[in-house]
């Protein structure tokens, strides 16, 4: 079974539009918060701003590591692992660091589980994901 989720080109801060989609981010029942993210082929793991979330985070998590910001400025932070619906994919334990103040980004750590088509002319982002073992779960 295919399953998809589509965004689109926007306007942000930069100098051309950028990929975004809309994201859910689970980190337990009853947990979900929602927004728009960039999609980031540049970015190692998923990025969501703390002032998203109401409640103090918890469940899986890593260490702390070193992540570098777009413009080299390096700083640690802790990695999660919650689950992350686009459309009607979810993958469950994406790596995602969750801090204060940054963009909220949709990186490889979801990106390589999925099939990511970018179309800027055509003002397309379409994500796709088949239910086979070893891609993305389905909602």
């Amino acid at each position: 079974m295919i399953h998809e989720a589509c965004g689109r080109f926007e306007r942000g801060e930069g100098l051309t539009d950028a990929p975004m989609v809309r994201v859910g981010v689970g980190s337990g029942r009853d947990r979900v918060v929602s927004t728009s993210a960039v999609v980031d082929i540049g970015a190692d793991v998923c990025a969501f701003p703390s002032e998203l979330f109401p409640w103090a985070l918890s469940g899986v998590r890593s260490g702390a590591i070193l992540v570098q910001d777009v413009w080299g400025d390096s700083r640690p932070a802790i990695v999660y692992y919650p689950a992350i619906t686009v459309g009607t994919i979810r993958v469950n334990g994406v790596a995602s660091v969750v801090s204060a103040g940054v963009e909220a980004l949709l990186g490889r750590s979801f990106l390589n589980r999925v099939e990511v088509r970018l179309s800027a002319p055509r003002n397309l982002v379409l994500l796709r994901a088949t239910g086979r073992s070893g891609h993305a779960e389905t909602t």
